[in-house]
C-alpha cells in the first residue's frame, strides 16, 4: 500500500482509498504491474473527468488481475498428478529405474513441467533425480515425437496439459 501511495503520487494521480486497497490486494505480482495497472487507472480518469470505481477498476485491469490469479503449477504437483495418471509410485518419477512403463510417465512429467513450471531445464532435471538437462530435452523431443505419431499419446497429454492450464 505504501508503494502504491507513493506511485500514486509521483504520477499526480488522486485515488480514493477504496481503490487503493482494491490495487493493493488485487496486483501484488511486482510493482512494474502495479505501476501499469495505476498509470492505466489514472488514465481513465483523466480522459473521463471523474474517479474511477473499483467495479470499473476491475474492468479496466481484467488482463492484469487474470494474469495475477493464474496458479502456479510446481513441479512436485505435474509428478503427482503423472504417477496418478499413469499408475506407477511416485518414487519412480525420481528414480533410477529405466523399464519403458516407468520411463515414458517420467518423460510426461518432464514435458509438462517444461511447459508449465516456471523453472530451467537444470532445476527440472533436479527434481527428476538429479538428472541432467539433456536429459530433460530428450524426454521433451521423445514426447513431441510420439504425440505427432500416436492419437493415444496425443489425447493422454492433451488431457494432462488441460489439468494444469486451469
Amino acid at each position: 500500500m505504501a508503494i502504491l501511495r507513493k506511485k500514486a503520487e509521483a504520477f499526480h494521480i488522486p485515488l480514493a482509498e477504496d481503490l487503493l486497497v482494491y490495487l493493493g490486494q488485487h496486483v501484488r505480482t511486482n510493482v512494474r504491474r502495479l505501476e501499469g495497472a495505476l498509470k492505466r487507472v489514472g488514465s481513465y480518469q483523466a480522459l473521463n473527468g471523474r474517479e474511477c470505481s473499483c467495479e470499473t477498476a476491475g474492468q479496466l485491469l481484467r488482463d492484469i488481475l487474470w494474469e495475477e490469479c493464474k496458479k502456479t503449477v510446481t513441479i512436485d504437483q505435474i509428478q503427482k498428478k503423472v504417477a496418478q495418471h499413469f499408475d506407477v509410485g511416485l518414487a519412480n518419477m525420481t528414480g533410477k529405474r529405466r523399464s519403458a512403463n516407468i520411463v515414458f510417465p517420467r518423460q510426461v512429467a518432464m514435458f509438462l513441467a517444461r511447459r508449465h513450471a516456471k523453472a530451467s531445464l537444470h532445476a527440472i532435471g533436479e527434481a527428476f533425480g538429479g538428472r541432467d538437462h539433456g536429459t530433460v530435452l530428450h524426454a521433451c523431443k521423445t514426447v513431441s515425437a510420439r504425440m505427432n505419431k500416436e492419437d493415444l499419446v496425443r489425447q493422454t497429454i492433451v488431457s494432462l496439459d488441460t489439468q494444469f492450464s486451469r
